[in-house]
């Protein structure tokens, strides 16, 4: 998920509605050093939101010129259970209710120089993920120290950034879990499967056209082909080409650009997650693409 990253300010001169402050000179401070410090504080051990009752450790912490990027292991609790290994086909441990279910997430930050916006990056892994929590923890923070607030919304608020994703061009849909109905209902039954991956491409020579122009696509009835394809399947997504590289968004999400998906195609995976080095190096490239686009 990605987010741009900014701080407003009434006292600064201007227009109520522009006055940000540069990130690195916000009252003679960087806000890159405060989020370090922020994380630094989450690593020295483990955080116990006894109100959300949520775990938080970060794990690895990296500065590196103006990126700021590492690893949470992120939990909840509160509810007994029970962990089922599906292979050995048994119970393997069972879980109190003070037990955190934990999973390893990355969060990358990187807020160049000289501008109003910075870019925030957080993995999520199923229902999990950590943005929520790190931003009104570090709003929180930040305040205590600055007296501001920071805003993050998500990226596709910036304007700059819905240009290029409606410029940019759909070379497929994919149907994630796609219903299996009708006449392959049989075939199906035969598997023992009830939901399939399907890739929808065009005509040979033909195009779906920019992901403006296809979220916009309608039937002769009103009806739009995001929600004709989405009665077929609960994950509607789209492969995007902009700028030499593709990327997977989900046409569900009314800010798609938020929420790229990590997948074979850019992520090395092993075991259902992503290897650390290559979703790192992934995120890089996405960094300096959003960079282009949202810095000033």
């Amino acid at each position: 998920m990605a987010y741009s990253i900014k701080v407003h300010d009434k006292l600064l001169p201007g227009p109520l509605g522009e006055r940000y402050h540069k990130l690195d000179n916000i009252r003679s401070r960087d806000i890159l050093d405060f989020i370090e410090s922020f994380f630094r504080t989450l690593k020295k051990e483990v955080h116990n939101d006894t109100d959300s009752k949520k775990t938080l450790h970060v794990v690895k912490l990296t500065r590196r010129g103006r990126d700021i990027f590492g690893w949470v292991e992120y939990g909840e609790y509160g509810i007994p259970g029970v962990i089922y290994s599906t292979s050995a086909k048994t119970t393997t441990y069972t879980k109190k209710h003070d037990d955190s279910d934990v999973v390893s997430l990355y969060f990358h930050f990187r807020v160049p120089v000289d501008s109003k916006t910075g870019i925030a990056m957080f993995h999520t892994a199923g229902n999990k993920g950590v943005k929520t929590f790190v931003a009104t923890k570090f709003n929180e923070f930040f305040k205590n120290f600055v007296g501001l607030s920071v805003q993050m919304p998500p990226m596709a608020h910036e304007k700059t950034v819905r240009e290029w994703l409606d410029k940019s061009k759909v070379k497929e849909i994919r149907l994630a879990k796609y219903k299996v109905t009708r006449a392959g209902a049989d075939v199906a039954d035969l598997l023992g499967v009830d939901r399939a991956e399907v890739t929808l491409k065009p005509k040979r020579g033909g195009s779906f056209g920019s992901y403006g122009f296809f979220q916009g696509k309608k039937t002769e009835d009103g009806e739009s082909f995001v929600e004709i394809l989405s009665e077929l399947s609960t994950e509607v997504k789209a492969v995007l080409e902009s700028e030499g590289r593709t990327k997977i968004v989900s046409l569900r999400q009314s800010e798609p650009v938020a929420s790229i998906e990590i997948t074979s195609d850019n992520v090395e995976i092993k075991d259902g997650a992503p290897l650390p080095g290559s979703l790192e190096a992934y995120a890089d490239i996405l960094m300096s693409e959003f960079e282009v686009k949202v810095a000033r």
